[in-house]
């Protein structure tokens, strides 16, 4: 049996906890967290999966509608959360939306921002 230590998020460091304390079935509550260097937002945030009564509500489609844009490759994959439960990754979700809004809309020409811009400060 080996010790194990382990830095909480305020930076103590619990030490000569037995590695058996910290067996799957005694974990209650865990929350993923990715850490990476400053400015690298992605990687600095919390993973959250949208099941599907969510990801309606959001997208404002249907289940059928969603399936079927998935198998068209239009929108993001489902991700397994056990053997009869799935979700998407919120992060795709938004990214999708943006996507839309985006194609629908289109995207500011940078060049007539900046004209705009430049004529306000005249």
């Amino acid at each position: 049996m080996t010790d194990t230590n382990i830095q909480t998020l305020d930076g103590q460091t619990i030490s000569s906890l037995p590695s058996l304390a910290l067996r799957q079935h005694e974990v209650t509550s865990v929350q993923l967290v990715a850490v990476a260097s400053p400015g690298s937002w992605e990687q600095n945030c919390l993973i959250k999966i949208l099941r599907l009564p969510e990801v309606i509500k959001r997208v404002g489609l249907k289940r059928a509608s969603i399936y079927l844009h998935m198998a068209q490759g239009n929108f993001p994959k489902q991700i397994s959360l056990g053997l009869r439960a799935v979700g998407w990754l919120e992060s795709e979700i938004d990214a999708w939306l943006l996507a839309r809004v985006q194609q629908t809309r289109g995207a500011p020409d940078l060049s007539q921002t900046q004209r705009a811009q430049a004529r306000s400060v005249r």
